[in-house]
């Protein structure tokens, strides 16, 4: 009864172990949270799929202390930036912090670190760290006290381990797999105002093993993948950011020498290696020549002529009086059955307008029903994924001024899940209902914009991952830049329909068809799972925008439409790890 008067006087924290394959050190990391002097602790163990003896480890940790607040997730691996999200979903304490499995704290690592939190209202108390493992010897670290300039620089570093504040981060997630997810996490939390501090005695056990994930990274490519993270914040935070030259210079003097003398004829050795001589000529001067504006604006122009005539020779058939166009990207004609199964509900007068790929070209769409009066097939090169043809299609058919509103769906595989199929279902289950009516209704209203799946809203800033920079790109092509920037700083106002199938009004297109955009702004297919410029404009067709054209955003579910209320959508997507 005494330690329950005495929790409760102290708020809960977190700590959350992820492990994986550290079968060897994780006991030690969960004793030294469980011993703790600090009171109110709730320990959550990650084991990430882990292939050793850890799930037996941590289980016999557990049983040791049957009584202590600790919950164990064992699942297959997803790595380390899921897993780090993932804690913080189950996390209910006021604080948290993360222990890798293979470092470990002091017994008053979390009251120190807590006083110093209480004591100043900071938001993130991040310790020095004590090297522990392999390199023994090496002095511990005296971090600086914090400055925005000296995290951006790395002169100093703030671990997840650092005591955090659990309501600061809000939208905040990891992103970057490659490295420095850590890195990223804080710059974004800093650039917040959140009040950072550092635990000048407080040190984290540190563990130095050959073999991670940093010691095998070349600390070139690092730098390249530092300099990409600084980009990202500096589009959006302007001069709070530092030049990432400055990062390269203190990293790397001379750096440019450096990668001309030491990275490229290494890369070049390797590639001879696995692809031969002639492969790799072929692949510098392409490389070569993709960085020469010329070659690159040459390549963009041949593009985005072949487009161009097949606009031209694009002959568009419509039907009178007909004010639905129903655009299906059909990448696999094998699922042509399913679709034309949910096409059957639509029941008033329809075209449909097919993209496939140049091996379908003579493909042949029965008629779905009744309602659908014509059908218009072009091939089109294998690039934007489904949106490149969306665009291209929706550009013909707001030409014409003869539809009002438009379906689009797409013949969605997503073959690197085991659950494509059951995706593709949902979305159009709900997409396209038994009774479309309500839909139909609600796309007659003149500041509707999309009408999109229920369970297929989801967070933009959850979400963003690498296209920030094009989605703020395709925005101050519409817009001025200050509204872009402030609507790029709050990310969570803005949900989007993961998977891009929608209704929508033709009207409410307008803004980005007549963006600038073209079929050489669109990245060649490589297999790309995100970041790509299809991917920014599924993300900028959300709420983002329809702030641009005033238009009101909907969702539809069992043939219920309904307009989506202002709030951030902040539960993970299930279709998207």
């Amino acid at each position: 009864m005494k330690k329950t008067l005495k929790h409760s006087t102290q708020p809960l924290i977190s700590v959350i172990i992820t492990n994986y394959n550290y079968g060897q050190y994780v006991a030690k990391a969960m004793t030294s949270v469980l011993r703790q002097t600090y009171p109110n602790i709730e320990l959550i163990v990650i084991n990430d799929g882990s292939t050793d003896d850890s799930d037996t480890v941590i289980k016999k940790a557990i049983a040791e202390d049957p009584s202590r607040n600790i919950r164990y997730v064992n699942r297959k691996n997803k790595g380390v930036v899921f897993t780090r999200n993932e804690g913080l979903e189950l996390a209910k304490g006021e604080f948290i912090s993360y222990l890798d499995a293979d470092d470990y704290f002091d017994s008053t690592y979390i009251s120190k670190s807590y006083k110093i939190a209480k004591e100043h209202y900071a938001d993130v108390v991040y310790p020095n760290w004590h090297f522990v493992g392999d390199w023994l010897g090496r002095p511990d670290t005296d971090f600086p006290e914090f400055s925005l300039e000296g995290l951006q620089l790395q002169k100093l570093h703030v671990t997840p381990a650092s005591l955090i504040r659990k309501s600061i981060i809000k939208n905040h997630r990891f992103e970057v797999e490659k490295v420095a997810e850590d890195w990223d996490f804080f710059i974004g939390l800093s650039l917040e105002g959140s009040k950072f501090m550092l635990a000048k005695d407080n040190y984290l056990n540190y563990r130095i093993r050959q073999g991670t994930r940093g010691s095998q990274n070349d600390p070139r490519d690092d730098t390249n993948y530092f300099v990409e993270i600084l980009n990202k914040y500096k589009a959006v935070y302007g001069d709070k950011v530092i030049d990432p030259i400055k990062l390269v210079k203190s990293r790397h003097p001379n750096i440019f020498m450096k990668l001309v003398t030491a990275r490229y004829p290494r890369l070049i050795m390797e590639s001879v290696k696995k692809h031969g001589v002639r492969t790799t000529i072929i692949k510098i001067g392409g490389k070569v020549a993709s960085r020469n504006q010329w070659v690159w604006k040459a390549v963009g122009y041949t593009r985005n002529r072949k487009y161009q005539k097949l606009a031209r020779s694009f002959k568009i058939e419509k039907s009178p009086q007909t004010k639905l166009a129903v655009i299906v990207h059909l990448y696999y004609p094998d699922t042509w059955p399913l679709i034309k199964k949910k096409l059957r509900n639509i029941t008033v007068p329809f075209d449909v307008f097919a993209s496939v790929q140049e091996r379908d070209k003579d493909i042949v769409l029965s008629k779905i029903s009744k309602n659908h009066k014509h059908t218009n097939i072009i091939a089109l090169p294998n690039r934007g994924r489904d949106v490149l043809p969306f665009m291209f299609i929706a550009g013909k058919i707001s030409e014409e001024k003869h539809y009002e509103y438009l379906l689009k769906i797409h013949s969605k595989k997503s073959l690197h899940r085991k659950d494509g199929s059951e995706w593709l279902d949902s979305l159009l289950t709900q997409l396209v209902p038994s009774d479309v009516t309500p839909i139909i209704k609600t796309l007659e209203k003149p500041d509707t914009g999309v009408v999109g799946p229920a369970d297929h809203i989801t967070s933009l800033s959850r979400y963003m991952g690498g296209n920030g920079v094009r989605i703020r790109s395709i925005l101050e092509s519409i817009i001025d830049k200050a509204t872009v920037k402030q609507m790029m700083k709050t990310p969570s106002k803005y949900p989007f329909f993961g998977g891009t199938m929608f209704w929508c009004r033709v009207d409410f297109l307008a803004p980005l068809l007549k963006s600038g955009i073209t079929p050489a702004d669109f990245n060649s297919e490589r297999g790309q799972v995100d970041a790509t410029t299809a991917h920014a404009i599924e993300r900028a067709l959300g709420r983002l925008l329809h702030a641009v054209s005033g238009k009101r955003m909907y969702e539809v579910k069992a043939s219920k439409v309904r307009e989506i209320v202002n709030k951030p959508y902040e539960s993970k997507y299930k279709y998207v790890e």
